[in-house]
């Protein structure tokens, strides 16, 4: 309060007086409490070395003195006096002015004298010996910040458009390289088709050798049985029958590691890369809580689902039953007269064609009969033969599944009891759910 009543007795009229008063910093917050009143603001004879950056927000003042300080640059932001007419800048140590000096274009006054100015600066402001002069370096150093910052501008400007230049480059760089890997990925995917077709060809080209080779293989094992030489036959049945079973055993330990992959995978992310014991026990609850979560959420969507769709679709059945109903009725009355109609004008002949139907139906069925006979023993013996191989592919699934249990229970003890725990919480959902679809169907 003591320092807005001292700057009023330094005002009069317009103008705010506070040169030699041996002043370090412009007590510009002071001079905003004085509003819109100061227009002119002397500080010249001060010992300010700089301005705050603050001073250009009063924005109102027309003159300004900052002459015989120590003042070595003005904020960047002083441009924003645009309403400024003149200003005193005499005996300071400056040697370059802001750009937004360039925005002072009310300004009809300047003096720059006995400052370390930089040459073309120092060109520009002149002596400024006279008034003449001093309005003369105003014009000429707004016009020279004007000329800088269009420089900057254009400067400013092509250096954008270089940017955006590069920036456009390198998408199309990116844009190449992306096209060139699906050009690589379509060259590869014709490549592996083409190979494909030609092991299709290659396959086609091989079934006659095969047909060939096979009825040959034939005609030997029948000559060996001739020669009593059914062991052999046997055996080549059975190297061929085991390499189906072998086929169907594979299929059997890929499904089964598979499942022990996908386990030690989730393990895995839920341990995040940690698989010793303490950060398995932790991760499997979590892992159980999920899976039950992901199954009840899975439940009650697909409950809420039929629901609606039946709630939905009843009405469409209703009246589809009672479309068909009344479509039956009518079918049925239709059926009947024909059937009238057809015994009154060709029942003699219908009746011939019938009995000419049963007679080859029955001769048909006695044909069915000797081949399900002739048959019968064939069948017979190729079951003879396949058994003992299914009977050793029941041992060796048993042995191998045996096996992996009593590794997993080894090494993993705490997956084992996840599993367990895991597939009895899945049964207890799956069950739950069905019972709930039955009474949803039921009601």
């Amino acid at each position: 309060m003591s320092g807005k009543l001292y700057l009023k007795d330094k005002l009069e009229d317009d103008e705010l007086d506070l040169s030699m008063m041996q002043l370090t910093e412009i007590p510009v917050k002071e001079i905003e409490q004085l509003g819109n009143k100061v227009l002119k603001l002397n500080l010249s004879h001060n010992l300010l070395s700089s301005v705050p950056a603050n001073l250009p927000l009063l924005t109102q003042l027309t003159s300004l003195d900052l002459s015989k300080n120590q003042i070595v640059g003005l904020p960047e932001n002083f441009g924003q006096l645009t309403k400024l007419k003149s200003l005193d800048l005499y005996s300071n140590k400056i040697s370059k002015l802001p750009v937004s000096f360039a925005q002072l274009k009310s300004l009809k006054w300047l003096d720059l004298k006995e400052n370390p100015l930089v040459p073309e600066l120092a060109k520009a402001a002149g002596p400024c010996l006279t008034k003449t002069d001093c309005e003369l370096a105003a014009k000429k150093v707004v016009a020279r910040l004007q000329s800088i910052e269009s420089q900057l501008f254009q400067e400013k400007k092509k250096q954008i458009e270089m940017e955006e230049k590069a920036r456009r480059q390198r998408e199309r760089k990116e844009e190449a390289e992306r096209e060139r890997i699906r050009q690589e990925k379509k060259l590869a995917k014709e490549k592996r088709r083409e190979e494909a077709r030609l092991k299709d060809v290659e396959a086609r080209d091989q079934v006659p050798e095969q047909k060939t080779a096979q009825e040959n293989g034939n005609t030997k094992r029948k000559q060996n049985l001739q020669n009593g030489h059914f062991d052999h036959e046997q055996k080549e049945r059975s190297s061929s029958g085991f390499s189906c079973l072998g086929l169907l055993f594979k299929l059997i330990l890929f499904f089964c590691v598979g499942c022990v992959a996908l386990s030690i995978s989730l393990l895995w992310l839920y341990t995040d890369g940690k698989m010793d014991s303490d950060s398995i026990q932790k991760a499997v609850p979590v892992i159980q809580k999920d899976v039950e979560r992901n199954i009840g959420v899975i439940s009650d969507k697909t409950s809420k689902y039929y629901k609606t769709v039946e709630k939905a679709a009843r009405p469409y059945l209703q009246s589809a039953v009672k479309k068909s109903g009344a479509l039956y009725e009518k079918v049925k009355k239709s059926s009947s007269q024909g059937y009238k109609w057809l015994e009154s004008n060709y029942g003699e002949s219908v009746r011939g064609l019938m009995a000419k139907t049963r007679e080859l139906m029955k001769l048909l069925w006695r044909k069915c009969q000797e081949l399900a006979k002739n048959l019968l023993p064939v069948l017979e013996r190729g079951w003879a033969q396949v058994r003992p191989h299914l009977q050793n592919l029941g041992k060796i699934v048993m042995e191998k599944c045996i096996e992996t249990w009593t590794y997993i229970q080894a090494n993993f003890p705490v997956y084992v009891d996840w599993l367990t725990a895991t597939g009895t919480s899945l049964y207890k959902t799956v069950q739950t759910s069905v019972q709930s679809v039955v009474q949803a169907l039921s009601g």
